[in-house]
């Protein structure tokens, strides 16, 4: 379907594009859903990311252990299958992990996160999972309205992560693709690009060949408190000496963390297959591509010569509940669209054969948190950052459940949500205006080159949220306080 020129299918009516050609390349096994009752040593709730990583972690350390993973779709359906498939550290974020964590415990948090690109590549490597892994590093253009990040390169320098954020001339940003938009431009490169979906199915294959029991279709109404706890779910029920809740933006909606997360909407658009245009504008590696807006735009290639191509804009959801305002929003999957062109003029009128959204949960510190009450542990909050820091959550959950206290365990984002957004019917008219103020800026800062007085300070309002986020200190037993 066609509008203001943009040819492309209406979001949501199907998967996204990394989902749909994962199934194909391998639909896997199947994993009825739940009939009846199980048991386990370990219950997964959500099979994203963040689940599936805790589950390779328990069954890697522990063989024995009994896990039981429970997913209300089919693995990869949530953000693991919907995202832009960046493996970034997000260094740029040093500054207020330090703020927050103090010095060290940022430092150590953002080295954790770090190390995520070579060992995602390493482990699908070491267990022939193709899935598309290209560690080419990633290049954030400058237009010349747009801040080129001098404080928080200088900040990473002084802590020697100074490789992270290379600041290139107009040329050498041109040298990876050939935007006119390029004043200049950032390079990180130990960014690596990945097919999500592929590496979600490929997990949920290594877990069921070491004896996993997955249940996909299978929605947790909810978790009834004890030893063992027991997962409540359409079909039956799982009795579990330890809960692990992975649940991503569906954590808005549970118990216990109806303010700890805000969700915001996110789309992605995927073009045909262009191999002759991707020569044309110099796309020749796998060079993962961004601007510096304040709601980025994110660009990969792709091995099947496709462009995927998210942000711009997003929409926030009243009281964090998923409905079609995450999936199904035309206007806000066409500014996706329209990033490409402004990239690249060079492929006006190129098609785009799939277009998706889906729900980013957003905590107020904008970093993960991982909080244990008892034996149900949660893992919420990736804010959009999802692939480098779901790898080191499942870590850290894995830990959480052995109780097992080591460097995972005791990293500073253990403990519970730092801050809580204002609760419901606040909330989500704060939220429209903040998402509102943010793009309204951006356009306009590239419409005219200047920072638009009302509308910056308005967009300004998520990061004094974050500001206002209190320092979390380390305890003596490992963890946070």
């Amino acid at each position: 379907m066609a509008s203001s020129g943009i040819v492309m299918p209406a979001p949501g009516s199907a998967r996204s594009f990394w989902l749909q050609e994962a199934l194909v390349f391998d639909p896997g096994d199947p994993c009825p859903p739940l009939r009846g009752s199980d048991t386990a040593d370990v219950c997964v709730v959500g099979a994203g990311f963040a689940g599936l990583w805790t589950a390779v972690e328990l069954v890697t350390r522990e063989p024995g252990l009994r896990v039981a993973v429970i997913e209300s779709d089919i693995c990869g359906a949530g953000a693991s299958g919907r995202n832009g498939g960046f493996i970034a550290c997000s260094c740029n974020d040093l500054p207020e992990m330090c703020r927050i964590f103090g010095e060290a415990p940022g430092i150590d948090l953002a080295k954790a996160f770090d190390e995520q690109a070579d060992e995602i590549g390493a482990f699908c490597a070491d267990h022939s999972m193709d899935v598309w892994y290209h560690k080419d590093g990633s290049l954030e253009f400058i237009a010349d309205w747009q801040d080129d990040s001098a404080d928080e390169r200088s900040f990473l320098a002084s802590r020697g992560m100074g490789h992270h954020m290379v600041r290139v001339d107009a040329d050498t940003a041109r040298s990876y693709a050939d935007s006119p938009i390029a004043a200049g431009g950032i390079f990180d490169p130990d960014t690596a690009t990945i097919q999500p979906a592929r590496l979600a199915r490929a997990l949920r294959g290594f877990l069921l060949e070491r004896g996993v029991r997955i249940y996909e279709e299978t929605p947790a109404r909810s978790v009834r408190a004890g030893n063992p706890a027991v997962v409540v779910t359409p079909g039956g029920e799982i009795a579990a000496g330890q809960v692990v809740l992975t649940i991503g933006a569906w954590g808005a909606g549970w118990p216990g963390y109806r303010t700890s997360l805000s969700n915001v909407s996110d789309y992605v658009v995927a073009t045909e297959p262009i191999p002759d245009l991707l020569d044309e504008i110099g796309w020749r590696t796998h060079v993962g591509l961004g601007d510096s807006r304040y709601w980025i735009y994110y660009l990969c290639k792709t091995d099947d010569h496709r462009i995927v191509i998210g942000g711009g804009a997003g929409r926030a959801m009243f009281g964090g509940k998923v409905g079609r305002d995450a999936t199904h929003v035309r206007s806000v999957a066409e500014v996706a669209a329209r990033g490409l062109t402004w990239f690249f003029p060079q492929l006006e009128g190129v098609r785009f054969e799939y277009a998706w959204g889906g729900p980013m949960d957003m905590s107020r510190s904008l970093l993960p948190f991982f909080h244990s009450k008892g034996n149900v542990h949660a893992g919420l909050g990736f804010s959009g950052h999802g692939l480098a820091p779901t790898r080191v959550g499942g870590k850290i959950l894995a830990s959480l459940v052995l109780g097992t206290q080591d460097r995972w365990s005791s990293l500073p984002v253990v403990g519970p949500p730092l801050g809580h957004w204002p609760p419901e019917p606040v909330r989500w008219p704060l939220a429209r205006l903040g998402t509102w103020a943010i793009v309204s800026r951006d356009r306009a800062m590239e419409r005219t080159g200047k920072d638009p007085f009302v509308r910056g300070l308005i967009s300004r309002g998520p990061d004094l949220m974050r500001k206002l986020v209190r320092k979390r200190t380390s305890t003596p037993g490992g963890g946070v306080s």
